[in-house]
């Protein structure tokens, strides 16, 4: 359990990141009741958009110094009848310092019901990210082509952008071997089915 407080980045001290599996929960500490704030509806123009909640999730394929990073995030805003209505996103906007790659914010509402946290899984293979929301109720995948997070540079943290609430995570993270991916051997197969039908 580890608190972000409202407008933090926490380092986790985990290694190399180029290759993770992240389960991540998110609880919202403390409820801001009827805040007027204008909120910016979908996941705006990404992780630097505040609002009463959030957005708050994870920093992927980041470096030490922020310089790179690949926000994956729950953005849950107010709407005219006091709930919240809660979007999923990605933002590549920071993703890379390249300048001839294309770098978006996207994503969609995603449900989350009164008596669930908010949750993700997040695979991590080098420049491939797949999310997935709400046990896959809405799910992203971004390729970004990092320059400076790469292999032993790059790094995990966890974010809250929100400026009225804290939420506490709960993660698990499992780092991935590489795929050991060997030629077929036809030639051995080959010879088998000319064996077998003679």
């Amino acid at each position: 359990d580890i608190v972000v407080e409202a407008g933090s980045v926490v380092p986790l001290d985990i290694g190399t990141a180029t290759q993770l599996d992240i389960l991540a929960e998110f609880e919202i500490e403390t409820l801001v009741l009827n805040s007027t704030e204008d909120e910016v509806s979908d996941c705006g123009d990404g992780a630097v958009d505040r609002s009463t909640y959030g957005p708050f999730g994870v920093l992927v394929i980041a470096d030490d110094s922020l310089s790179e990073l690949t926000p994956i995030y729950f953005r849950p805003l107010n709407t005219s009848d006091g709930s919240l209505e809660t979007y999923f996103c990605a933002d590549e906007t920071r993703s890379s310092k390249a300048p001839d790659v294309t770098k978006r914010v996207y994503g969609g509402k995603i449900p989350v019901l009164d008596d669930e946290n908010y949750n993700m899984r997040v695979l991590v293979d080098h420049s491939v990210v797949e999310s997935f929301g709400e046990g896959g109720r809405t799910v992203i995948t971004s390729r970004v082509y990092p320059t400076e997070a790469i292999y032993g540079a790059a790094r995990l943290f966890l974010f809250n952008n929100a400026s009225g609430v804290n939420v506490k995570a709960t993660l698990k993270i499992w780092e991935m071997n590489s795929a050991f991916i060997r030629p077929f051997p036809f030639e051995e197969t080959l010879s088998q089915e000319m064996v077998a039908s003679t």
